[in-house]
């Protein structure tokens, strides 16, 4: 089973490969290495899911000295979980990406280059997975550089967005400084299951996450990184960089299981930073920045509820994967309609979309969903995942058992007073002209999406609630 996991996340490097193809030569052969890394994950998640999962499956297979292992796969509930939907999503985004990436975009028409995105799509993804399957800080730090790296190619893949590219490659790496310093910390100690209670070593790594999920004080490179193409922001939102800096720090106090004495500094800067991103809402007419600050918000919910896990509270962790996971599906889901909008309208700015029911009705079915399902409306996931948040964080301590649930309403009130007006002036009324006809590999991804999204929910609810301190 480990060498399955092992082999779907190695298996998406070999699309540097495609750096050189082009046309449907590039199409084929990322959508079958990914669709293949999907289903050998899938089989191994299925074998995991079938057997006993209580068990926690580790193999290491490269050790530094004092350091101890550097290298290894550990598959657990939570990686098995994470890993499914990460390499799901990348599939799907592959599939999307082979008409989205084409002459008939009318925002980015797309002449070469096209195998270079999948080359880097492909070293995102492998990066992604080592970081989901790993059993210790250097491994997290070198995933994390492999994804930094890739970043400043991929924020200025149309060579308009140098400084961009450069802003989230130097964040990322202040995340792998401080990975490495919680490594000093501890030393040997830095594998996974031979932590104990540091907290100089956990502010490290919390800090770390900031900067990879652009949390308070690191918040403003993820915004701007949208002017990467539309597929490689949808996973670096929901099932990659950004979900990973709260997956990381998820981890380490699963396996640490610290004393409460960094509740109130990780509740209150992730309070700060949602109340924070209430007053940018209304000032986005840009569909890809709107998603942006909400992906920093709904992630920034996981926060809270990983603070709650500081208390000894397991259902913390619970719902802290279950809001990742639901948030992932949602998130690509809306960066596949605005996708959508750019490929058919020609634009991204909700200012200049109108009628879209009459132009594109998918897409705008997608849209629709997926905003409204980000403020946590049914029928998407993030409803639940939400809802629990709020009735367990009522049992925190202080005031933080009001201040914890308080904000994540307030959050979906104003998000949702947001898209609904967006939806009034962009839905209804006369088109401004014509549109590009909806692609069919578009609208299926959407389609597939929208559907593991209703679905989904109710499986991972069952199964998140057997993760637990380690």
């Amino acid at each position: 089973m480990i060498e399955l996991f092992l082999a779907s996340a190695l298996l998406p490097f070999i699309l540097v490969l495609a750096w050189k193809t082009e046309g449907k030569s590039a199409d084929t052969f990322a959508s079958t290495v990914l669709g293949l890394s999907f289903l050998i994950n899938a089989a191994g998640a299925y074998e995991f899911f079938t057997g006993d999962t209580s068990k926690v499956y580790h193999t290491a297979y490269v050790s530094a000295g004092n350091l101890g292992e550097v290298f290894g796969v550990t598959a657990d509930v939570a990686s098995v979980l994470m890993g499914l939907f990460s390499i799901l999503i990348a599939f799907l985004l592959a599939v999307y990406s082979a008409q989205y990436f084409s002459q008939s975009n009318r925002t980015f028409p797309m002449g070469p280059g096209k195998g270079r995105f999948y080359g880097l799509l492909g070293l995102l993804t492998g990066a992604t997975m080592v970081f989901i399957y790993s059993t210790n800080l250097v491994q997290f730090a070198i995933a994390l550089e492999i994804m930094a790296i890739v970043m400043l190619y991929l924020v200025n893949f149309y060579e308009n967005a140098k400084e961009d590219a450069l802003k989230a490659f130097l964040v990322l790496n202040l995340g792998v400084l401080l990975i490495l310093g919680a490594v000093a910390v501890l030393g040997g100690g830095q594998e996974l299951d031979k932590m104990t209670a540091n907290n100089t070593a956990l502010l490290l790594v919390m800090f770390a996450s900031f900067a990879m999920s652009s949390q308070l004080l690191f918040y403003s490179w993820l915004p701007d990184s949208t002017a990467s193409p539309v597929p490689a922001s949808a996973y670096i939102h929901s099932a990659s960089i950004v979900p990973l800096g709260s997956f990381m720090l998820f981890r380490v106090i699963q396996y640490m299981k610290p004393d409460d004495s960094t509740f109130w500094v990780l509740g209150s800067l992730t309070v700060a930073l949602i109340l924070l991103m209430m007053i940018y809402y209304p000032l986005q007419r840009d569909a890809k920045k709107l998603l942006a600050y909400s992906t920093i918000a709904q992630i920034g919910v996981s926060y809270i509820t990983l603070a709650y896990a500081l208390l000894g509270h397991t259902v913390g962790l619970q719902i802290a994967l279950y809001q990742v996971v639901n948030h992932a599906v949602v998130k690509a889901l809306g960066f596949a309609s605005v996708g959508g909008l750019a490929y058919s309208l020609g634009t991204t700015d909700m200012k200049l979309v109108k009628g879209m029911r009459k132009t594109v009705p998918w897409t705008s079915i997608a849209w629709f969903l997926s905003f409204l399902g980000m403020t946590g409306v049914l029928p998407l996931g993030l409803f639940f995942s939400k809802a629990f948040t709020v009735m367990v964080t009522r049992h925190a301590k202080g005031i933080a058992s009001w201040l914890f649930p308080g904000v994540v309403l307030l959050d979906a009130a104003i998000l949702l007073v947001i898209v609904l007006l967006w939806f009034r002036e962009s839905f209804f009324g006369e088109p401004n002209g014509e549109a590009e006809k909806e692609p069919a590999l578009m609208v299926a991804v959407m389609v597939v999406l929208i559907l593991i999204g209703i679905v989904a929910p109710w499986v991972t609810l069952d199964i998140v609630q057997k993760i637990g301190f380690l």
